[in-house]
């Protein structure tokens, strides 16, 4: 399945743990070109040395314009294009519902909703200009949720409160439209 797409490069964000480990590590060995970004460039360049010599990482906060800008630019420059995005940045809240602090609220949002907005809005010159790409957003699978009246540490993926606005986003946005 994942041959039709090797030699093109794929931006995984959030790439350094978990499940975005587990989608560049998947890719690399799938024979595409791989950009992990994270927010810590050790462990970005940690991935991508477990990849080879089709990846390398890039440090970057995708919360921020800059940051996604930066990464797209560093897989234009590497790589000579972006083919495929996969925004799967996301954090779990540290504190449970009841406890979150509004910049809590605010940090949790920015980095798993505002992250995918910016991150696709910075990749879709590049894969316009290509005249082709995919993005592929995921969502953290865990959070804090109010469920039958008490508040839970464990949720489930359609019922989870930070993964809600970005499957909402995904049905609005299937694909970039090009030219």
């Amino acid at each position: 399945m994942l041959k039709s797409l090797q030699g093109k490069t794929v931006i995984v964000t959030g790439g350094s743990r978990g499940i975005g480990k587990g989608i560049a590590l998947r890719f690399g060995e799938a024979g595409l070109n791989v950009l992990v970004v994270s927010r810590s460039q050790a462990d970005a360049d940690a991935v991508a040395a477990e990849i080879g010599p089709n990846a390398s990482g890039y440090a970057a906060d995708v919360s921020t314009e800059e940051g996604c800008k930066g990464m797209v630019e560093a897989a234009v420059a590497r790589y000579g294009g972006v083919d495929v995005l996969c925004a799967n940045a996301g954090i779990f809240p540290a504190a449970r519902l009841g406890e979150m602090t509004a910049a809590d609220f605010d940090h949790v949002i920015s980095t798993n909703l505002k992250s995918t907005f910016l991150s696709v809005s910075a990749v879709l010159p590049a894969m316009t200009r290509a005249g082709s790409g995919r993005i592929i957003i995921s969502s953290p699978d865990r959070s804090p949720v109010i469920r039958a009246g008490r508040i839970t540490g464990r949720a489930r993926p359609a019922s989870s409160a930070s993964c809600a606005p970005r499957r909402s986003s995904l049905r609005r946005r299937r694909s970039p439209s090009m030219p």
